[in-house]
């Protein structure tokens, strides 16, 4: 353990698998505490146990990030457990099947991403807020995909993330004199939901310039720990592509 995360704690969602567990696996590995957020808490708990056979901080908490309830009382037991809260991950997203043309998709399934999504994400960070004012500052790393940027057959899903981009750029900017930074990652990561895309996944590999679908540890993960700590003081409102290489932002 390096470190650079002792004395923070964290709030992941989505941290049962993929993306989410990678963010949570390196900012323990980083000397953070890390509340572990997910639906299935069987997931999380297997999460906080590799965790804490690694001697790091976890705790696993099942909830639904699109109950407001459920956010709460994770921030509660950040701060009972912690007494404090200083980065918060934006991983979850729902279902794991997101593609469909816009004439097919059926409404629930819209109103499920939309949730799940956007609204839970800023819902979340409006709830963080007030006790990273309280820290002295705070990072939040707001998840965003690949298919905004070819969102033909995921549209409503491309969408969606594109309004957490513009969220996370809004609140970099409005929050930057309360010395909480928000940035986005877009991952390409080995996880449950990617298997559950139909597209080939050597087909998919051929396209990647590194040649590889990223760990969510450390491809994935580790990137996000050095955006939740000092080293990227100076870094908010920006995009960053962890995906091998597949997308080019001019």
């Amino acid at each position: 353990m390096n470190g650079k995360l002792d004395g923070k704690v964290a709030i992941v969602t989505g941290a049962g698998q993929g993306a989410g567990m990678g963010a949570a696996l390196a900012l323990a590995a980083e000397g953070a505490a890390v509340i572990l957020f997910g639906r299935t808490l069987a997931k999380v708990e297997k999460v906080a146990a590799q965790i804490d056979a690694r001697g790091g901080k976890a705790v696993a908490f099942g909830g639904d990030v699109t109950v407001e309830a459920d956010l709460r009382r994770s921030i509660d037991l950040a701060i009972e457990r912690f007494g404090r809260l200083d980065i918060l991950v934006n991983a979850a997203q729902s279902p794991e099947m997101r593609t469909a043309p816009l004439l097919e998709i059926d409404p629930a399934v819209v109103d499920e991403l939309w949730r799940s999504g956007a609204a839970a994400t800023l819902a979340f960070m409006r709830l963080v807020h007030p006790h990273m004012v309280k820290a002295g500052g705070g990072s939040i790393i707001n998840f965003g995909s690949g298919a905004e940027f070819g969102p033909a057959n995921y549209g409503v899903y491309a969408g969606v993330k594109a309004a957490i981009r513009s969220i996370s750029r809004a609140a970099a900017v409005e929050w930057g004199k309360d010395r909480i930074r928000v940035n986005v990652a877009v991952p390409m990561v080995e996880s449950p939901a990617n298997d559950a895309d139909p597209t080939d996944h050597d087909q998919l590999v051929q396209f990647i310039p590194l040649g590889r679908i990223g760990d969510p540890e450390a491809d994935i993960g580790r990137p996000i720990a050095f955006l939740a700590s000092d080293d990227s003081a100076y870094m908010t409102g920006c995009t960053f592509m962890l995906d091998g290489g597949l997308t080019f932002m001019g």
